[in-house]
Formats: structure tokens, C-alpha cells, sequence
């Protein structure tokens, strides 16, 4: 456990080190602006339908996947290409635990920038209506598909260095696109687990998130089972190949 807190802290003194926080930050803020700004005289009603129609939107489909990717791709890539990997995997220190504790330290970086935009967007919706009860269910979301989405950053930050180029195409043409063209393919995108979670808690928004959903059903407990399955196939994998390191 010692070991895996020191790799861990010092990752995260490595992600959110130097001016990376601060655009992170300012990028974080941007739903509960849109959310302020476009709430100022709608009803109650109103009120909730624009955070899931704005909002919402653009934290899991902005935000979330755009901190994840960077985060993510850094987290192992940067430690491979810095010539830091080395260092790390001569320790006696199993190699699952050294990748386990990578995407520990990235998916608390993520969610510590999309668990606030989740909980400041939504918590605009309590001011203004008094409905504080989608706060819970937005953060825990967030935080659903961050760990999808880290999962599977992390390893692709492993093998290129142009990981977050890949990253932006797979975001923002498939998943942004060709996923909404074609809902049969919605169950291959990450952001959709972590909103099927947050439309299984907050049922009311279903009719509203239903085409972001495609054929996705909503539930968190299976979005919970998913982002478990794919960051331990993440480590797994991760552990194969710091393992393979060592022989070359």
C-alpha cells in the first residue's frame, strides 16, 4: 500500500502540476456559466430541462472526455517518453500495482475537475429551483465514465505519442458522431456509461437524454460494472506490458 501511494501521489503532482490545472479549471466552469446565463428567468420546471439539455451535455460530452484524454494519455505515456519508465519498474514493486496506481492517480485527477463542474452545474439548478437532488447522481456519473475513459487513455498514451490526437478523433468523430448517427453503436462509447448511470438514477430525465442514450439502457449498476471491467482490463493489460519491459 506504501508503494502505491507514492506512485500514486507523485503522479498526481505530475498531472495537475504547473498551468494545467488552471485551464482545466477554467474549462470546468463552463457548464455552470451556460447553466447560470440561460436559467435567469425559466420556471422550475425549466430550469431542470435545461441541465439536461445544455449543461449536462457538455460535461460529458466536452469536458469529461478532453481532461480524461490528457490526463489519461499522460499519466504512463509521459513516464515511457520523459525516460522516468525505467526508474519506476526497477523498484520491486509488482507491475499491477504500479499500473493500478497510474489510473488510481489519473481518475482522481479527472474527477477532482469534473466532479465540481458536475456539482457547480447542477448545484445552479438548486439555486434557482430548489432541486438539489441532481448533484449526487452528476458527480457520481462524471466519475463513472472518467474511469472509463482514463482506462483506456492510459494505455493508448502507453503505446503513441500522438495519443491525444487519436484521442480527439475517437471523441469527437466517433463518439459525437457516428455514435449518435447510429445508436446500435452507443454501447461502444464511454460517455454513455456514466449517463446511463445518471438517467437510471434520475429517471425524469430519460425522455430528454434518450437520444444521447441510443441503445444504451439506463442503470447504475450496470454503468458501475462496465467502468470496473474496463480499468481492470486496463491494468491488467498495463501490468503485461511494464512486465515485457523488463525483459527487453
Amino acid at each position: 500500500m506504501t508503494a502505491f501511494l507514492a506512485v500514486a501521489r507523485v503522479t498526481l503532482r505530475q498531472l495537475l502540476g504547473g498551468k494545467r490545472l488552471l485551464a482545466f479549471g477554467l474549462l470546468a466552469l463552463l457548464p455552470s456559466v451556460v447553466m447560470f446565463l440561460t436559467t435567469r428567468t425559466a420556471s422550475d420546471r425549466a430550469v431542470v430541462e435545461r441541465f439536461h439539455d445544455a449543461p449536462l451535455v457538455i460535461i460529458f460530452l466536452i469536458v469529461l472526455p478532453v481532461v480524461s484524454l490528457i490526463l489519461g494519455a499522460s499519466s504512463l505515456g509521459d513516464e515511457r517518453r520523459d525516460g522516468t519508465l525505467s526508474f519506476l519498474i526497477l523498484r520491486p514493486v509488482p507491475r499491477w500495482l504500479i499500473a493500478a496506481a497510474k489510473l488510481g492517480a489519473a481518475w482522481v485527477a479527472t474527477t477532482v475537475i469534473v466532479g465540481p463542474a458536475a456539482a457547480l452545474a447542477s448545484g445552479v439548478v438548486g439555486l434557482r429551483a430548489g432541486d438539489w437532488s441532481l448533484m449526487g447522481p452528476a458527480v457520481l456519473a462524471a466519475s463513472l465514465s472518467a474511469l472509463a475513459y482514463i482506462s483506456v487513455f492510459l494505455l493508448l498514451g502507453y503505446f503513441t505519442s500522438r495519443a491525444v490526437l487519436l484521442g480527439l478523433v475517437y471523441v469527437f468523430i466517433w463518439e459525437n458522431g457516428i455514435t449518435f448517427a447510429a445508436a446500435s453503436l452507443a454501447n461502444v462509447s464511454l460517455f454513455r456509461i456514466g449517463l446511463s448511470a445518471y438517467a437510471g438514477l434520475v429517471p425524469e430525465s430519460q425522455s430528454q437524454l434518450g437520444e444521447a442514450l441510443g441503445s444504451v439502457t439506463p442503470g447504475a449498476g450496470g454503468a458501475a460494472a462496465k467502468a470496473i471491467v474496463i480499468a481492470v482490463v486496463a491494468v491488467a493489460a498495463a501490468a503485461s506490458l511494464l512486465r515485457r519491459r523488463d525483459l527487453l
